[in-house]
């Protein structure tokens, strides 16, 4: 075998465990998501059904919401920009 076919092999192995583990990536991060957001649903229909009013347990969840995925995405660029 040649040379440059061996590293096309290679590269192409590596691209498709890339492609593997970018994959299950995504399952992870859209798992997390719906977690949090069944969460977020269940914050705002226990508050309301304890008497929190309409805006205040659709803030309490928003809160919840902001903190859990705005939170994570600004954690990581952070984390990234280091």
């Amino acid at each position: 075998m040649s040379e440059n076919t061996e590293g096309d092999e290679f590269a192409e192995l590596l691209g498709d465990i890339e492609d593997r583990f970018a994959g299950v990536l995504r399952l992870k991060r859209a798992k997390a998501v719906l977690e949090v957001a069944e969460v977020t649903g269940m914050i705002y229909t226990r508050a309301v059904s304890s008497g929190v009013p309409h805006d205040l347990a659709q803030a309490m969840a928003a809160g919840y919401w902001e903190l859990e995925i705005v939170g994570e995405a600004e954690a990581g660029a952070e984390g990234e920009e280091e």
